[in-house]
């Protein structure tokens, strides 16, 4: 883009971030605008947004104002609207005020309505959906709308959200107090948190131009990070003493272990116990334990922290949600000398636990962490933790970090599943007119799924597969297949690094502000091994490479040798750290330049 026009861009965006919206009528600035200038491949933005936002007693209500404009075919989507509640439930409602298209014609806004035969209503399971098809959208079309939202009481809501899937150029909030009681307002995201952070009796907060959830990469999930207001109650004169009163997590800690010694009130665990078998080591035992869950027990589909009375309930109707599960199967484990610690994870889907203070709605779900023979410590689910999969508990409840519960103070602990590998040999026979490989790939852990490719990893392009078979052993998926040249090399062969792909996508974006979270630790070797033919030579000036960073969890080596009259290339990838805030980034980034370097680094094999 053109230096001039950039700026002419950024001039049409604040212009019309800037000016006061009226229903159907657009401004010359948004009528010319094309393109986003911060992030041009959007299909489609947020002209404006305005809500009103009003506490009562019984919840919030919410009047939402929204202006799109499509940018693109791709964008058509971008025009339609869906608001659902549940109709039985006491002040739950949607009521849409309005909405229309407008396109310019001519020169002159034309308004099309939408009408009764754009309004799809759908009930299922007591849910109430309300979703729009706005009429006559075309690239350049503006939708806007109307709409009241009313929900019941909640201990945490999230009523507005500043960043949307699109880019944003206004959104304004505005809050009205109709309630007598306590809350807190949280605010998230960087931009929000930066303006408003320390500003008491705020009612009013406004954001402008504002990429899309979209630039979030390397996350967990974006919403940790979207630009947005959430509210909770804390209702002290009401729920004194209670979950919801609390605003310490020393003090939550206290509330939860006192419920938690309730629960388990009357349970004879020893007995439950001795129906187990101990096994030779903590691992058989555990994996003995949780299959007598899984015989015995139905979990309810639900994640929880909180249970009733495990007696009465659980032990008595053999079905319960996930916090059932993990009470039981801690003071089975204990009984048999397995110390496991309970403590309270929340969901990626839903974010990381915010350490600042209870935020109820990121509390999911209690899990164990186990003590094993070596040291070693799982994460376990006692609802989903698989007997035969103990080293790498389910990602959807992995986190960073979980509430330790056995502390009376404010304590978070750490976590992070064991190291999944990858390991490629492949074999090359090499002559005047074909070449060939035989290779063996091993994966395990997290790298065991449909999503892993392998053939990511050959070190030859060009190349066709001729036959492939899989096996299991052990912790083990081991894959063999032969692959032959499509175009066998007339004068040399260029090995081509097998993670270039890897660190492509390791690579962050400049002026990054928020942290990394990659999904889980791996190791990734690729050896490549042949016998070259006595007119073939390999050319490795300077292939030989050995990279690290932070501790040595950051690993890259790169490598040859001859052994036994045979020439071996050997690549090692190391991630052993999946967290780096942004004070880290600098090292990061650096780790990944000097990869990057060390790649450009290649091995030749040629004809003499």
């Amino acid at each position: 883009m053109k230096p001039v026009l950039f700026l002419a861009l950024c001039f049409v965006i604040f212009s019309a971030a800037s000016q006061e919206t009226k229903w159907g009528k657009l401004s010359p600035e948004e009528i010319a605008l094309t393109e986003v200038s911060y992030e041009p491949t959007a299909n489609a933005v947020k002209l404006s947004e305005v809500g009103k936002l009003k506490i009562t007693d019984y919840g919030y209500e919410l009047e939402e104002y929204g202006r799109t404009k499509i940018l693109a075919p791709s964008g058509f989507s971008k025009a339609e609207r869906k608001w659902s509640f549940m109709a039985k439930r006491l002040n739950d409602n949607v009521v849409l005020k309005g909405a229309q298209t407008i396109n310019i014609v001519d020169g002159k806004e034309v308004i099309s309505p939408v009408e009764k035969k754009d309004i799809i209503v759908n009930n299922m399971n007591g849910i109430k959906e309300i979703a729009i098809a706005f009429p006559n959208v075309r690239v350049g079309s503006v939708i806007e709308y109307k709409v009241l939202i009313s929900r019941p009481y909640d201990l945490a809501a999230s009523p507005w959200s500043f960043q949307n899937e699109i880019p944003t150029l206004s959104s304004k909030l505005s809050l009205e107090l109709a309630t007598r009681f306590a809350y807190r307002v949280i605010l998230n995201g960087a931009k929000l948190t930066k303006k408003y952070s320390g500003k008491k009796n705020v009612r009013n907060w406004e954001l402008f131009n504002l990429p899309s959830s979209q630039v979030f990469t390397h996350v967990y999930n974006p919403e940790d990070f979207r630009e947005k207001l959430f509210f909770q109650f804390t209702a002290e004169k009401q729920f004194h003493g209670t979950y919801y009163s609390e605003n310490s997590w020393s003090g939550f800690k206290k509330v939860v272990n006192a419920d938690l010694l309730k629960t388990t009130k009357n349970v004879d665990f020893g007995a439950i116990a001795m129906k187990i078998p101990t096994g030779a080591t903590k691992l058989e035992t555990l994996k003995n334990t949780l299959e007598y869950l899984r015989q015995n027990f139905e979990w309810n589909r639900y994640v929880s922290f909180h249970t009733g009375n495990m007696q009465d309930d659980f032990l008595r109707t053999k079905k319960g949600n996930s916090a059932d599960f993990n009470i039981l199967l801690q003071g089975i484990l204990n009984r048999k000398g397995i110390r496991s610690e309970l403590v309270i994870n929340s969901l990626r889907s839903t974010g990381q636990i915010i350490t600042a203070y209870p935020i109820f709605s990121r509390l999911q779900t209690l899990n164990n962490i186990v003590d094993m023979d070596n040291g070693e410590k799982l994460l376990i689910d006692g609802a989903t933790s698989e007997p035969k999969n103990l080293k790498y508990p389910s990602l959807n409840f992995f986190n960073n970090i979980v509430l330790e519960l056995e502390n009376p103070a404010e304590s978070f602990l750490p976590i992070s599943p064991n190291l999944s590998e990858f390991i490629s040999v492949q074999d090359l026979e090499l002559s005047d007119t074909q070449g060939k490989l035989s290779i063996q790939d091993r994966v395990n852990g997290y790298l065991d799924s449909p999503n892993f490719n392998p053939d990511d990893f050959y070190v030859f392009r060009g190349t066709k597969n001729q036959n492939s078979e899989e096996i299991h052993h052990k912790e083990w998926k081991i894959r063999e297949s032969t692959v032959s040249f499509e175009n066998p090399a007339e004068s040399f062969l260029m090995i081509e690094n097998p993670f270039t792909k890897t660190i492509r996508e390791l690579t962050i974006e400049k002026n990054r502000d928020y942290p990394i979270m990659l999904d889980f630790p791996f190791q990734g070797t690729v050896q490549l091994k042949t016998k070259l033919p006595p007119n073939f030579s390999a050319k490795t000036d300077g292939f030989d490479q050995k990279i690290s960073a932070f501790g040595g969890n950051l690993q890259f080596v790169q490598g040859s040798e001859i052994v036994a009259n045979q020439h071996v290339f050997t690549w090692t990838l190391l991630v052993n750290k999946v967290i780096f805030n942004p004070s880290e980034f600098a090292d990061y980034q650096r780790f990944i330049n000097k990869v990057n370097e060390a790649i450009s680094k290649a091995a030749i094999i040629r004809k003499n």
